[in-house]
């Protein structure tokens, strides 16, 4: 039994060591990526493109000259935008998001949004963290 557990975990450690990050070109994301950068006009001033090759998980990062960021999942779908001190285009915000920033935090911006399946997180102009469910209702502020 110990050594059936043993080899196992080699297994698996040796697994985990081949994950990889590699740089990689525009052209090299998948698609929906490319048009979505294009869409926003974040295809000029690229710093670099990095997809990251984990066991059962693949994923993209894109790093701009300005030090914006987007991560993009397997498919090219935005899981995380970062736009440091500009605000996040108006149009990748869900409304209920849009409509409790501006009515909570009129003075503020959202400068970073992440989606995973069951949240939003948002990041404001004034450094405070907020979290919402995946319908946009807001939850809590995040410490």
């Amino acid at each position: 039994m110990f050594k059936t557990l043993s080899v196992i975990g080699l297994m698996a450690a040796s697994l985990a060591v081949n994950a990889q990050d590699k740089i990689i070109q525009l052209s090299q994301l998948p698609k929906q990526a490319q048009t979505f950068l294009k869409a926003h006009g974040a295809t000029n001033g690229i710093s670099y493109i990095k997809m990251e090759d984990e066991l059962f998980k693949k994923s993209y990062e894109v790093k701009m000259n300005d030090g914006s960021e987007f991560e993009f999942d397997k498919n090219g779908n935005w899981k995380e935008i970062d736009l440091k001190h500009k605000a996040v285009p108006a149009a990748l915000i869900p409304q209920p998001i849009k409509v409790y920033v501006a009515k909570s935090f009129p003075n503020n911006k959202i400068v970073k949004i992440s989606k995973e399946s069951s949240k939003y997180e948002v990041e404001l102009s004034n450094g405070l963290d907020l979290e919402f469910n995946s319908k946009g209702k807001f939850l809590r502020i995040d410490d």
